[in-house]
């Protein structure tokens, strides 16, 4: 509650700011092949392989965190590189990165791999994570970078079947982690409460139970980690989307620009996500289970149109236009998402919310 009051605070500001500079032009073929987009960088996310926390570092030895865009996670791909245990190749002429067998290396056993980009993290390490946090940086989206592994080229896409690219930060190339997942073919899980990203098998409960209870189990488990998924989803994308359109009050017009296409990015996926949540089998659902979805889907189509509120704002501003006639509908939809988000939680998570 505390930081949505910040947020409203925030955009009190923002809609009684004038924002004098322009909107800028796009390109004239029309076709994005590096987009600029607003990031979310994330230290307080913690990763795990097989139940042991690592920490990533640059070619410089910097510490480097997960960014979050649209709703799925990066890492940088030296990081990808180290935890896969693979080799990794950047060719500037072709815009293509090699992972395993490259250009230099095509028989990988003989290849180094940048051990160092992620180790496991000692105290000092958790102590220096836990002192940072999070904030909204500017990367590229670079749909023009194509990804090789063992010299066969590899298409990813997020959680909900969408094709996700590269993207540029500081630098550094950043591979989403999903796409690390499959090409290493281990399972990856999310964990809300922990803020934690687990790849790897890690810990594994036992349970004892007879072969028709352990179906059944399963069954409403699926359920309930469906609906959990899909709430911390639509919960992430709130605070990324409302996080980019606060820090329009101090940006550039090119950072506005920047901030208007990146909200569009968001819209979309909450169009996407409220399909989800509609597509879902309730056939078979318990009192308690329909309950939580019926929170679910109201929160997700509440989402849906207060992200199409704050694309609309931040077009508005790009193109030096007064928004001010949204800010009562901005203040209806932000405590209405905001209150429905809160009867969601209540149902489907018992902790604390998936970003703070």
């Amino acid at each position: 509650m505390k930081r949505f009051v910040i947020l409203i605070t925030v955009m009190a500001l923002l809609f009684s700011t004038c924002i004098t500079e322009a909107f800028a032009a796009t390109s004239e073929s029309g076709i994005t092949t590096s987009k600029k987009v607003m990031i979310y960088l994330k230290p307080d996310i913690s990763i795990e392989l097989n139940g042991v926390l690592q920490v990533f570092r640059n070619a410089g030895g910097q510490t480097v965190y997960p960014i979050i865009y649209n709703g799925t996670a990066y890492l940088p791909i030296r990081a990808v590189s180290a935890i896969m245990k693979e080799p990794v190749e950047w060719d500037s002429g072709s815009k293509t990165v090699y992972i395993g067998k490259t250009l230099t290396y095509p028989v990988k056993a003989t290849a180094p791999i940048p051990t160092t980009a992620a180790v496991e993290a000692t105290e000092s390490d958790i102590s220096v994570m836990a002192e940072q946090q999070p904030s909204i940086v500017t990367g590229y989206l670079k749909s023009d970078v194509l990804v090789m592994y063992d010299f066969d080229i590899q298409t990813f896409k997020d959680a909900n079947g969408i094709v996700v690219y590269p993207i540029n930060y500081n630098g550094s190339t950043y591979l989403p982690i999903r796409a690390m997942s499959s090409l290493m073919d281990e399972p990856i899980t999310w964990d809300g409460t922990a803020k934690k990203i687990s790849v790897g098998d890690g810990e594994e409960e036992e349970t004892v139970a007879e072969e028709p209870e352990e179906e059944s189990a399963a069954e409403e488990n699926s359920a309930v980690e469906k609906l959990k998924e899909l709430y911390e989803s639509e919960e992430a994308l709130y605070y990324e989307a409302s996080a980019k359109i606060t820090s329009m009050k101090d940006a550039s017009a090119e950072e506005i620009q920047t901030i208007a296409a990146s909200t569009s990015d968001n819209y979309q996926k909450a169009q996407s996500l409220t399909l989800d949540v509609k597509g879902i089998d309730q056939t078979d659902f318990t009192e308690s289970q329909q309950a939580a979805y019926d929170k679910l889907l109201a929160f997700a189509e509440s989402n849906e149109y207060y992200i199409l509120v704050l694309e609309n704002i931040a077009y508005l501003a790009a193109s030096d236009s007064d928004y001010s006639m949204l800010a009562d509908t901005f203040l209806y939809f932000a405590l209405d998402a905001q209150t429905k988000m809160e009867a969601a939680k209540n149902l489907i998570i018992e902790d604390e919310p998936v970003y703070n």
